[in-house]
């Protein structure tokens, strides 16, 4: 019997058919930096900062444009989460004194201003000097809350820089002496990071950043050094304040999500959605010429144990009706009732290596069992699982799900619509919800209500668990299901020497592929 069970299982995997394609990856093999990085600024009483920036840019071992200067356009705020400080520009020249060309063009992407500069039609090689020009206000916090001082705060080096930088040289002049200095490397003091004062002038250095490693300078000056120098702020949002977790907040998604999944829950349940015959015994349907009342009924149907399938409906059939999938099981089962019926032969060859023979059957066959043997035998009536991995091959399996749907829907009548249509339709509602989710996350967490698109992404996943539960059976549908159950009881509690007896009329072979569609052949 194991053996037998063993068999099924490597025919079952024999004929998955999968095919996997590996993920192609790439590397990038720029060989551009900036040798060295120097920045002159002064900074006014009112804030504004002039800056002269000089840049020695290589090209490496191949030709270039230009290059791409990255401005930090916002800075965060110690001890304030919610905020950004903003820093406001205003380019003036951009010269190169090796001569590289310094057409300009620039966007914001990722919270800088990206400025281009080169033309597409022109190409340079080795060592080529930049240097440009701007202001920029913004970068002085007056009366700063922590040193009680004017506090002169810049990321000259961004993170949005994507190139290696070997070294950094910052030289900071204000309108008054400088008493407090501090550099940092990606937001916290580093040894290579270095700050000298002298007067009203501060110098800093730093190796071996960009790449998005930033470099912070700090310059303290008395407090009323400068007169309107305050930055603009604007909020900063972060996940702690868009997708708050209180008492509001936690109540309303709750109470959304908890609501969206009573509804799935009653809209998904079999008593709900599947029709029945109303006042017949379950399994029982109306005989030839007389009218039965079709409804839906709340009340768990007792399961009466039946000795034999329901009378005309196979295997496969069974599957799909039992859970709306013509699964991998329902067609392997198909096809060993169709080696009980004498239409094929199953031959084990290796460990997961089958050969087909295809022979004459006697009965008639359904339109699904017609087109797998068609399918099947295409190229003769041999055929191994290695000749089913060829192309020609391809697309077999859908066929053959589609046809199964066909006849349980338009032939037999026991779903109302196609079962994979409504599970396709079921999962794209599950996607839209879950997007709408997302999305209106977004849209509230500006006001600091983002949990509440948590409840839709919530039903939206439950939707998707569920969506094998949202195709209808027919009040025939439901008979049949119902005299399935009762053999799936049978072939669950039979006792070992009633099937020894039953063995001697071969019902354990004619039975073995609806124990397959069961999950219980083990048993069997």
């Amino acid at each position: 019997m194991r053996r037998m069970v063993s068999v099924i299982a490597a025919l079952m995997i024999a004929l998955s058919w999968v095919l996997m394609t590996p993920a192609v990856s790439r590397a990038d093999s720029s060989d551009d930096s900036i040798k060295d990085f120097q920045v002159a600024a002064s900074v006014g009483k009112d804030g504004v900062t002039t800056v002269h920036l000089d840049i020695a840019f290589d090209f490496g071992a191949d030709s270039g444009h230009g290059l791409y200067l990255a401005f930090p356009l916002q800075q965060a705020i110690e001890n304030d989460p919610d905020h950004w400080r903003m820093y406001d520009y205003t380019l003036g020249a951009v010269t190169s004194s090796s001569g590289a060309n310094t057409e300009i063009s620039s966007e914001e992407s990722d919270g800088n201003l990206i400025i281009r500069v080169g033309s597409e039609y022109r190409t340079f090689t080795g060592t080529q000097n930049y240097q440009v020009d701007y202001t920029v206000r913004g970068l002085v916090a007056p009366n700063n809350a922590s040193s009680g001082l004017d506090e002169f705060n810049w990321d000259v080096v961004g993170r949005g820089w994507q190139v290696p930088i070997g070294k950094v040289s910052v030289a900071i002049t204000g309108p008054a002496a400088i008493t407090q200095t501090v550099c940092f490397i990606n937001g916290s003091p580093s040894t290579p990071c270095t700050a000298t004062t002298a007067d009203d002038r501060a110098t800093f250095a730093a190796t071996g950043v960009g790449n998005g490693a930033s470099v912070q300078v700090v310059a303290g000056f008395p407090a009323g050094t400068f007169v309107g120098a305050e930055p603009r702020y604007t909020k900063r949002l972060t996940p702690e304040n868009m997708f708050p977790v209180n008492a509001f907040t936690g109540s309303v998604t709750a109470l959304l999500a908890g609501g969206g999944l009573f509804l799935l829950w009653r809209r998904t349940r079999r008593a709900a959605r599947d029709q029945v015959y109303l006042g017949l015994t379950p399994g029982l349907a109306p005989a030839a010429g007389q009218q039965g009342t079709i409804g839906y009924d709340n009340a768990k149907a007792p399961v009466t144990v039946a000795f034999t399938p329901p009378r005309g409906a196979r295997p496969g059939e069974i599957g799909t009706l039992i859970d709306a999938t013509a699964d991998q099981r329902d067609i392997t089962a198909t096809m060993v009732d169709l080696a009980v019926r004498k239409h094929l032969t199953i031959e084990q060859t290796g460990k997961k290596d089958f050969t087909f023979t295809l022979t004459q059957g006697t009965d008639e066959l359904a339109g699904y069992e017609a087109k797998m043997i068609s399918k099947l035998f295409s190229g003769g009536g041999q055929v191994t699982t290695a000749d089913l991995r060829d192309s020609s091959y391809a697309g077999m399996l859908t066929e053959i799900r589609s046809s199964m749907y066909d006849r349980v829907t338009k032939e037999l009548h026991w779903f109302v619509g196609n079962p994979a249509l409504a599970r396709g339709l079921a999962i794209a509602g599950a996607v839209v919800l879950v997007a709408a989710g997302v999305g209106l996350g977004l849209l509230l967490g500006q006001f600091g209500w983002g949990l509440v698109g948590l409840a839709l992404i919530v039903v939206g996943i439950g939707v998707l668990i569920r969506n094998n539960s949202f195709g209808r059976r027919t009040a025939d549908g439901s008979a049949v299901l119902a005299q399935a159950k009762g053999f799936e009881l049978y072939l669950t509690t039979a006792e070992a020497e009633q099937i020894k007896f039953e063995e001697g009329i071969d019902v354990f072979s004619r039975y073995l592929p609806y124990a397959m569609v069961f999950g219980v052949a083990e048993r069997w």
